[in-house]
This record gives structure tokens, sequence and C-alpha cells, in this order.
């Protein structure tokens, strides 16, 4: 049974709050969470570049571990006269191949070397925008190294092309290591590889990319010392900005804003040699010339500071965004300052020739598909690893196990009830305003029990209250019990109009999730605290009453969540609850909404561990896959038995029932 149907409930349920719809609240709570942080950031003053870098380190979750041989191997090559370009592959991390293009000078070397990180156009190293700028700088006496990012290109499921953002790239969020951080490893790597070749100049490696190749340029040239100069291109702006804005998910790095701003990122880079490229007619807010002269500035004092301005600079293009031969004669002109090669009489832009997509490819060529993983290849073959430690011995008791997931949910203090407003009834219902410290308003539509044995029934409704099944609702009221209904932050009433618009066809919530992490926050952690703080005010009106849950898909999650981590003992009806965050290695990835992501929660456990924690009686209709799948008998078997060892490490009460 699904709670998200009956159109005819439309307008049936009054609101609570009634705040204008032109004022959107939920945008100015998370805007205003944002101000004051980067308030805060600015008032503390700076972090120093060590502290930076351990932050980065921490935030990303950087594997630490021994790098593997980096087993690199040329499958083919294409002489272009002046320069041959050698398609190939090389490990990134145990197991995971990266198929790459390095084009390569003609002459006797060394050579400065720049890895040219590719952005969103398709097909990721292989499009024409990598293409033109790694030629003209095997022209100009460069080799160049472009390679895809993990989920584009050659890396896509299917091994094609595809948007390696929204829930494809927040897979690797929950994994533990988001894209950002998945990007900033490999690029590490790639550095590794340029500096393994006989004919590259180890003292001059620069970095450039445009887009979300250019914010990889960024963090690369912050992490690595062997990154001598940098030009990151239509991509510096604020972090402040990407808040509410529009980004990809390669671009988030959890809990940012808690830590430093851009300019603090940028400045932290001397005295290496930076030039930030913007487009003047470059429509995201998040790389706007405003935004990246706010940070610029910042880092321009520290380099001034040092006696060293002539080391960073911008320049800027009457062009939308993009990465032109324009922009690329301004990137070879300052590597060539910053390298020592002053003495160039022009930069050679003549004689580019694009090759097809499929002259630059590796599968085709002597690589096999199954060498090259896919993201959701990548989490499974990564958490059968976890999986098995936990089963067997991995596990702390409950207490540690709980306190673990709250930092997964959230960095901010614990959200509590502050206070409760009454509002004049409304179509029989009465009408209540729980206010949190986080400054949520909760609102909360009421009909109390007519009989002394009547239960209360609370709906949490994954699509808002308007789209709930009110013939169900009839139902449980013609019985005697009671009904709360509630709207979490960012559903029904209060839900964001801007976010969603800034979505666009991308899963809903992908504006408002991804900026709650920057914060510190996760859409699951407020909803599971909103819904811990609903139950603890009506287990206090409705003493000695059964409490039940009901939820589905997001929310059921949210549900489950709190119910992990409360005192309170209530009944739950989870409907297409997600078994797993593990992706099936095909089918849909946008069942579910973005709302879902919690970085790390695998390498914490998965939903077969939050099952283990609750102590409720727990009943799950109609589970699913993370795909949207219903399960089959099998996978609830084994769902049922994961659950059950669990629960026998914890001693835990509780139980469980698949429908």
């Amino acid at each position: 049974m699904s709670m998200v149907l009956d159109s005819g409930a439309q307008g049936l349920l009054p609101n609570v709050l009634s705040i204008p719809k032109e004022i959107d609240a939920a945008r100015v709570l998370i805007e205003n969470r944002a101000d004051e942080l980067e308030g805060k950031v600015y008032t503390d003053g700076y972090a120093n570049p060590e502290a930076i870098l351990k932050g980065i380190a921490n935030n990303l979750q950087l594997d630490v571990g021994d790098a593997p041989a980096l087993d690199m191997r040329i499958v083919s090559s294409s002489d272009k006269g002046n320069y041959t370009i050698h398609n190939l592959i090389f490990q990134s991390m145990e197991g995971v191949y990266v198929p790459a293009n390095l084009y390569v000078p003609k002459g006797k070397g060394p050579f400065p070397a720049v890895l040219n990180s590719h952005g969103h156009w398709p097909p990721g190293r292989r499009s024409e925008i990598v293409q033109r700028t790694s030629q003209i700088l095997a022209m100009n006496g460069y080799v160049c190294l472009s390679i895809d990012a993990m989920g584009s290109g050659e890396r896509g499921r299917e091994h094609q092309h595809e948007y390696h953002g929204a829930n494809l790239g927040s897979l690797l969020l929950d994994l533990g290591t988001p894209l950002m951080g998945v990007q900033l490893m490999e690029n590490r790597r790639a550095i590794d590889l340029l500096c393994s070749l006989p004919y590259v100049n180890q003292k001059y490696i620069g970095a450039t990319g445009a887009s979300g190749g250019g914010n990889q340029t960024m963090w690369l040239a912050a992490v690595d010392p062997r990154v001598k100069a940098a030009v990151p291109v239509v991509s510096v702006g604020t972090f402040r900005s990407y808040i509410m804005n529009s980004n990809c998910v390669c671009e988030l790095h959890p809990n940012g804003l808690l830590h430093f701003e851009e300019g603090d990122i940028l400045k932290s880079m001397a005295p290496k040699a930076i030039k930030i490229l913007t487009a003047l007619k470059d429509g995201n807010a998040a790389f706007n010339v405003h935004q990246m002269l706010k940070s610029f500035r910042i880092a321009k004092l520290a380099y001034q500071q040092r006696g060293i301005a002539d080391q960073i600079d911008y320049e800027l293009f009457d062009e939308p965004h993009s990465y032109t031969t324009e922009m690329n004669v301004s990137m070879v002109k300052w590597f060539d300052q910053a390298f020592g090669n002053i003495h160039r009489r022009a930069i050679d832009t003549t004689g580019i020739s694009l090759l097809d997509t499929t002259q630059l490819a590796v599968l085709g060529q002597g690589v096999a598909k199954d060498e090259i993983l896919t993201i959701p290849a990548f989490i499974s073959q990564r958490f059968g690893h976890v999986e098995k430690e936990l089963l067997n011995t991995g596990l702390g008791d409950k207490e540690s196990v709980q306190s673990q997931l709250r930092q997964l949910l959230s960095k901010r203090g614990v959200d509590k009830l502050l206070s409760t407003q009454t509002l004049l009834p409304m179509d029989g219902w009465e009408r209540i305003v729980l206010e949190t410290a986080n400054r949520q308003l909760i609102p909360l539509l009421l009909k109390s029990p007519t009989t002394e044995a009547g239960s209360m029934h609370i709906f949490f409704p994954s699509k808002g209250k308007q789209e709930l099944s009110y013939p169900e609702v009839e139902e449980v009221l013609a019985k005697g019990n009671g009904v709360a209904i509630v709207d979490l932050f960012g559903l029904g009433e209060r839900a964001s109009k801007s976010g969603d618009l800034i979505d666009g066809a991308l899963p809903r919530f992908h504006t408002l999730s991804r900026s709650t992490i920057w914060l510190g926050e996760t859409m699951m952690g407020i909803w599971a605290t909103e819904i811990d703080i609903v139950l603890g005010y009506l287990h206090q009106g409705n003493k000695g009453r059964k409490l039940e849950v009901v939820a589905d898909r997001e929310t059921a999650l949210a549900a489950l969540i709190s119910s992990g981590l409360a005192t309170t003992r209530q009944d739950l009806k989870l409907r297409q609850l997600p078994i797993s965050y593990v992706p099936e290695l095909r089918g849909s990835l946008d069942s579910y909404n973005m709302a879902i992501h919690i970085p790390g929660i695998l390498k914490w456990g998965d939903i077969p561990l939050l099952l283990a924690l609750s102590g409720d009686s727990v009943t799950l209709e109609d589970a699913h896959t993370i795909m949207g799948r219903s399960c089959t008998e099998k996978e609830r078997r084994a769902l049922q038995q994961k659950v059950n060892i669990y629960k026998n490490k914890f001693n835990n009460e509780g139980s469980l029932q698949l429908k």
C-alpha cells in the first residue's frame, strides 16, 4: 500500500504554517545557516595551510594506504606529426583501472607536463574542449595527460558516458569517500604517472581544467606539492555561493563550510603560480566574476604578504561557460612564465585536428570491459569487504554504533523542541507548530483518538501531506484512532520552490541535500531528528496509548534511523523501504530522491544494521532495492538473516516482519 496516491485528496488537508508562497522558508533557513558559518570562518581567521590539508583529508576521507603499482599499459597510439597520442590505462587504486590519453611532443625532452582534467562536457576526456586543450599543450612542448573521472566517459555504466553526478556520484558519498575525494586521489595518481615518465621534467608539473575540471585542478593544486602551477578555468567562486545553487556532487565537499572558504584554499597554495580564468557571461551563480574576485582578493593578499604577488593572477573573458582557444593561449603563456620558458615567440594553435572519440578509446583496443569498474561495481566490491568484517567481528557495542551514526548524520548540535504554538482549528483538524532550537517550524495536523483504546497513527508522507492517501486516514479515524500528519523539512508545505526549480530534471533534493551536506548536516539527519521531536511531543500528550509511525520510501528510512537512536518505543509501518545502499549493476538510479544519501553510511554499516538497532516492532511493506525494484523472497530472507545476526550482537529487542 502506498502513501502517495489519491489525487482526489488534493486540498482536503489544511496547511499549518500558511507562509506566503513567494517566501521560500526552506531556502531562507539554509542560507541563514550558510551565512552564519561563512561569517564564523572569516571572524575566526583563515586556517593555516597545514590545518586546511588536514581538514580536506578528513572531510574527503582520503585513502592514506599504500598505492598499488601504476601498471600503466599503452594500448594504441596515434602519430599527429609534432606529437603522439597514446591511449592507455593505469591503476589508481587496487583493482581500479583508469582510461587515459597521453599527449607527448616529439623531441628530446625532458618536457614540462600538465594534467588536463575534464568537466561535464561529453564524453569526458575525449570531449572537444579537452582534446583541443591537450593538443595545444602538446604542440607547444608540454606532455599532457587527460583521464576519465570515475563515472564519466568510458567509466560510465554500460561503459558509455553519462552524467556522473546526482544519485550516481552520491553512491560514492555513501561509501565514505565522495566523488571529489575519489577524483583527487586519482588525479594524484595521474601525477605519479607523469613523474614516472623519463621524458617528463618533474620540477615542472602543472594542472588545468574547466568547470568541474577546474574544480579538480584547484583541489589538486592545494594538496599535491608536486603541482607547481595551475590554471583553473570557469570554476572559481565561493563555497557560500554553492549553497542553494546549481553544482555537481563532484564539487561537493562534505562539511566544507564548517572549516574554510574558497579563498582559504587558494591562499594555501602559495607560493605556487596560480592563474584563474573567468567568463563574464557565465550563467552559473557559483562561478560569477564577483564570487571569483571575493576569493581571489583573499588569496592575493596572502601572496602579497609573502612578497610573491605576481605568482597569482586572474583574467576575464567575454565568453560563456567554456574553455576557448583564447583561454588556452592564456593558459600556455602562464605555464611558460611559471616554468621559465619566456622566450617563445607565439603560442601555436594551428593544426588542431579533433579525433573521433573511438580513436581515443581504450575499450575495444585490447582492454576488456570488466577491467574498467563502473561506480556500482566499485561500490559493490568495496562494501563486500566492509560487510564481511561487520558480520563477523567488526561491530562495537550498541552505544558506540549509535554514536558513530549520529556523527554521520550531523556535525551540528542536537536539535530540540523549544516551544509549541497552537493555531485555530481548521476543517476539524488541530493545527500545531513545533519550534526547534535550530529554528525549524514543524507543522502538525492532529485529530485525537475518540475511544479509550484508540491508538495514535503518525503519518510522515514522502511527498507531502497533500499526496497522502486520504481513504487510509479516514479508515484509521473510523476505528476511533487518532491521526497526526507531518510535513518534514523540504516536503509538502515546507518544500523549497527555488530548490525544485534548480533541480530541474535531476532527482529531487539535488540542491537541498548538497547544500545541507556542505553545512555539516544531512537531510536524513534533519528528518530523523524532526521525527524524534514529533514523537516525543505526542508521547507526552498520549501517555499510555500506542503510537504507530507510518512512513514510506525516503521518510521510511528517516523513521528507521530515528527509531534506532530513540529511547521512546512505538510501532513502525515502513513502506517501500530500500533494504541496502549498495546499488545493482544495472537499472534506474533515480527511484529514490537525493535526500537519502548519508556520507559514510556504507563504511558504518548499511540498512540491515539500522533495522537491527531498532527496538521497535517494525513491519516492512513491499521492501525495495535502491534501484526501486521490489525485493524477491530470497532477498527478503537474506535481509532477515543479516538483521538477526546484528540483533544478536546487540542483544537487542524489537521485531521485524516483512510483507
